[in-house]
């Protein structure tokens, strides 16, 4: 009985206690303690009692978490003392200075944008510890997984700190071995050179491609994916990616885990046309894709985009395209239907341009073949991402798709990815026609972000100068419209007749304005103007008269135009396509010398396998030249030889001076080259190409004999003006070469060991070096 008693008035304690401390007594005065920098006021408009208001627990409650949520303080405490309410707050510290120690990849101002901290915010660890995780991320965007954060804080007066990371940012993760576990068609060096990932070694100081990237390994899923789709393989899938990570090493093991599935050819292909007023005769001749072939999902794009362009064409503006495929396990086969319909009515509403941190809107705005408010028309698309791409200003160039809140409206978002466009080279090499090069190149072709085009280049070797500057703008006057102005000085010796070279020095200052223009969207026009002095000297006495002739200071006026038909899948490193053009040079507006050239050329491209490594081009030219009434001089006339035909020396063939041995030139030309890029089985991005050629070519006919020269003593000598070699008869150069995309330059080593010519006239060279600068 006396314990139950106990009980009982302890129960009636604790309750009158609890009672009394959250009374709810009407509140007479509030009382802010501790504050220094936050003023009293600001505290209490987080608060929602008022005086004259009684104070509840929930109140109470709410108040905390208010004050809490502020991030102003680092301890909050209330207290209601009978109808006083006490509110002592402990502030946060303030930022005074914030520092980065150690951090020599990424710089100051690249890691303050992106913590999301800055002095006189204030300090809390929460905050700090974000931000150090923020680092931590960039870093292994930039590859470098092993990489350490660690803030610390300096304590200062009046509740400051310092706020310091220390940072290690280690090696770069590389990857040690990528692992492909399932594949039976395809080894495993063949997948990986499928994919953007790739192993570290030596020669990839120049590549990112063997660091650790996540995004990367999500793309190399959908190239994979596409390429067993263009082998055939229609059930591939990637089960899954692992990358591991060895915390002693700092490598990443990659294991790509694949199921391949069955292997299908084409079955039937049909066109289903739902579209009442287009009629499908002849579009069935488009589609590439025949039966019993092995299946290619490549094919089927390449069949659907002529159809889109065919369709387009005959005025169907919004047209789709639906490639149905029907597998037959039994048979392994995929029947294709194509089922063109009525489109849903897209217009384009916003093109939007990231990444471009260098290069203006304005740029690549201007490439588009799209606007905002068009129709969408994806053949349109395709070029106007291939033309940007032509641009050669991108390491990446990528156009999505984004849907709006309107259903008959996309937003296309073109994310590029800026590469260096500016180079300042000092370079010295090796050329079996020059000899010893020295080169200083100094190229930004992308000036101020506009797409100007300005360079510089002085080179000198042991027979030859050269200076030579230039800027071009592209969109002369807003407009598509290219303007350039170029100047120029050069000297070259043509001295060594052993080498098929004539024997005169010929020295060229002059400049040149050119402007160019689109007739249509794959044709293009251009002219230009050249005012140039040449002084012709250091003729030898001895010399044939049609050089001593040429002997003395020339004054050239000249036009010239031009127009090429060009498409190719890239201007740069083409591999499929064809171009065709026309040039010709008028000289005679003003000035000593009088000539009009007419020239030709084209040339195609057919990428012999689907990673376009065996390419087979053909290129032809050829030329016209008359003199107007006047004996052409031997500088202005057509030439071939050196890198021109390889397996002859510079000027090495045509015709020739039978008593002085000197070339002469010709007045009339052809010149075809049969060339198949032969991969040599090194890594891409080395840049190094072998390459077996045929050249085949002439060079004939002249000209008008020059008068009698008068350093001549025996002008009665038959042989004085006599010609051998002058026949259009063919000359052939077959053999193999290296070219090497080097940092320092272009490099090519060509070697041509079967040459065929005419006998005693011309000159072989059967190995060559050229080694140019990247201009």
């Amino acid at each position: 009985m006396l314990r139950g008693s106990f009980f009982l008035w302890l129960f009636l304690s604790v309750t009158l206690l609890v009672s009394g401390v959250w009374a709810k007594e009407t509140v007479r005065s509030i009382e802010v303690q501790g504050n220094r920098r936050v003023e009293t006021p600001t505290i209490l408009s987080y608060i929602n009692v008022r005086v004259g208001e009684e104070a509840s627990e929930e109140k109470i409650e709410e108040m905390l978490k208010n004050l809490f949520a502020t991030g102003l303080f680092a301890d909050v405490v209330i207290e209601q003392q009978g109808d006083r309410l006490l509110i002592k707050v402990v502030e946060n510290k303030i930022i005074n200075r914030i520092a980065f120690e150690g951090n020599d990849r990424l710089k100051d101002d690249i890691l303050q944008a992106e913590i999301g901290l800055r002095p006189r915010e204030v300090y809390t660890p929460a905050r700090v510890q974000e931000a150090a995780q923020k680092i931590r991320d960039m870093y292994r965007l930039s590859g470098r997984y092993g990489a350490k954060v660690e803030p610390k804080i300096v304590e200062r007066e009046e509740n400051r700190v310092d706020l310091v990371f220390e940072i290690k940012e280690g090696q770069l993760t590389r990857i040690n071995k990528i692992i492909f576990v399932g594949n039976e068609h395809f080894s495993s060096s063949r997948l990986e050179s499928v994919i953007l990932t790739k192993e570290s070694h030596w020669y990839r100081f120049f590549s990112t491609d063997d660091t650790y990237d996540p995004d990367r390994l999500a793309y190399d899923k959908e190239l994979l994916r596409r390429y067993y789709h263009e082998q055939g393989f229609a059930d591939f899938k990637v089960d899954s990616v692992v990358a591991e990570l060895d915390p002693d090493a700092q490598e990443f093991y990659i294991t790509y885990t694949i199921s391949e599935g069955k292997r299908y050819k084409f079955g039937t292909v049909k066109i289903t046309n739902k579209l009442p007023r287009l009629k499908v005769g002849g579009l069935h001749e488009l589609i590439t894709i025949e039966k019993d072939e092995w299946f290619n999902s490549k094919e089927v794009e390449k069949s659907i985009d002529k159809l889109n362009l065919a369709i387009g064409e005959k005025g169907f503006a919004f047209v789709e395209i639906e490639p149905k495929f029907h597998r037959c396990s039994k048979t392994l086969t995929v029947d294709v239907e194509l089922v063109i319909k009525e489109g849903r009515h897209v217009y384009i509403n916003r093109i939007d341009i990231v990444g471009n941190d260098r290069t203006d809107d304005a740029v690549i705005r201007r490439e588009f073949r799209l606007s905002e408010g068009d129709p969408y028309n994806s053949i349109k698309l395709k070029r106007s991402e291939q033309r940007i791409n032509n641009l050669d200003y991108f390491q990446k160039v990528e156009v999505k798709q984004e849907e709006t809140s309107a259903p008959d409206k996309i937003d296309l978002k073109v994310e590029v990815e800026d590469k260096p466009t500016g180079s300042l080279q000092f370079s010295a090499g090796y050329s079996t026609t020059d000899k010893i090069i020295g080169t200083i190149t100094m190229n930004e072709r992308n000036l101020m972000g506009k797409g100007y085009d300005l360079y510089a280049q002085a080179m000198l070797s042991q027979r030859a100068m050269d200076f030579h500057t230039g800027f071009t703008n592209p969109y002369f006057l807003g407009r598509q419209l290219s303007a350039g102005i170029d100047a120029f000085h050069s000297s070259r010796k043509y001295s060594v007749k052993e080498t098929g070279q004539s024997g005169y020095r010929q020295m060229k200052t002059g400049g040149t304005l050119s402007f160019g223009y689109d007739l249509k969207e794959y044709l293009g026009q251009s002219w230009s103007y050249t005012l140039r002095r040449d002084d012709i000297n250091d003729i030898s006495k001895k010399s044939s008269p049609f050089l001593l002739a040429q002997k003395g200071v020339w004054t050239v006026s000249s036009i010239g135009h031009n127009l090429f038909y060009d498409r190719r899948d890239s201007s740069i490193e083409p591999t499929s396509g064809y171009f065709a053009g026309m040039s010709n040079d008028l000289a005679g507006l003003g000035g000593e010398v009088r000539y009009f050239k007419n020239g030709a050329r084209a040339g195609v491209y057919i990428s012999l396998d689907e990673e376009h490594k065996w390419v087979l081009s053909t290129k032809v030219s050829g030329g016209v030249m008359t003199g107007l009434g006047k004996v052409t001089r031997v500088v202005d006339r057509y030439e071939l030889g050196g890198d021109y035909l390889r397996g002859f020396a510079d000027n090495g063939i045509g015709p020739r001076s039978k008593k002085f041995k000197d070339a002469l030139g010709g007045l009339l030309y052809y010149k075809g080259t049969f060339e198949l890029a032969v991969p040599l089985g090194l890594p891409r991005e080395l840049g190094v190409k072998g390459s077996l050629f045929t050249d085949i070519g002439s060079v004939w006919h002249s000209g008008d004999h020059p008068h009698k020269h008068k350093h001549h003593d025996d002008h009665d000598d038959k042989n004085l003006f006599k010609i051998i070699g002058d026949t259009p008869r063919p000359r052939v150069g077959v053999g193999a070469g290296l070219t090497w995309r080097s940092p320092f330059g272009p490099i090519g080593v060509y070697y041509a060991p079967w040459a065929w010519g005419v006998k005693h006239v011309d000159r072989k060279k059967n190995f060559n070096v050229t080694f140019g600068s990247n201009f």
